[in-house]
């Protein structure tokens, strides 16, 4: 049998200890965290399933309607959100966040990470509202196809290319080259291989 170590705490052994428990406990998530975190996912999603319900319909296949990926996406989050939400609230999440909403609020907004998670939703929110409001399509023939360059591409590279600084923070160059690369490469890919009418009119 071995003892147990009942040996009184002493500022040393306190001082080495505080650190890896604050760590762990700054870094653990709660039911509570997650319940409020599905909630301002879920609400992130219906908008972004609203704002793709009104863009415009071709009114032929609805395949090709500019809305389709928004949508599909979306809904995806909500229902991710849903399912996070059924979980913490099995786990107790209502009840931590009722004894103690206040704390609760000051924890979260006290999280580096929820800030940046927060500031993501929101370059997100305007990104979509601009991309509906600005429309441009630009058209260079080549001699094996129409290379298209619209409103949604210069506003997908310069969103990215935000993001990437914030949450990579790489140069300013690298940063808008992975921008322009993926974004043509993805917006060439649905307009091109699937046939898929992109926001911005092309």
């Amino acid at each position: 049998m071995v003892p147990e170590d009942n040996s009184p705490v002493t500022p040393g052994n306190a001082e080495k200890a505080s650190p890896a428990d604050k760590a762990g406990k700054d870094k653990r998530s709660t039911p509570g965290k997650d319940l409020a975190a599905s909630a301002v996912i879920a609400a992130f999603a219906v908008f972004v399933i609203l704002l793709a319900v009104r863009m415009p319909n071709p009114g032929k296949v609805v395949f090709t309607a500019p809305g389709l990926l928004p949508f599909i996406t979306g809904l995806t989050l909500l229902i991710m959100a849903v399912g996070l939400g059924i979980r913490s609230i099995r786990a107790g999440g209502v009840r931590g966040l009722l004894q103690r909403p206040g704390k609760g609020v000051r924890d979260y907004f006290a999280n580096g990470e929820n800030l940046r998670a927060l500031l993501l939703i929101g370059i997100i929110i305007v990104y979509v509202i601009v991309t509906e409001q600005i429309t441009f399509d630009l058209r260079l023939p080549t001699g094996l196809f129409v290379f298209y360059f619209s409103s949604y591409e210069l506003i997908s590279i310069i969103t990215l290319t935000l993001i990437l600084r914030i949450f990579w923070r790489a140069s300013l160059v690298r940063c808008v080259l992975v921008s322009a690369l993926w974004t043509i490469a993805l917006a060439s890919t649905f307009r091109y291989a699937f046939h898929i009418l992109l926001p911005g009119g092309g």
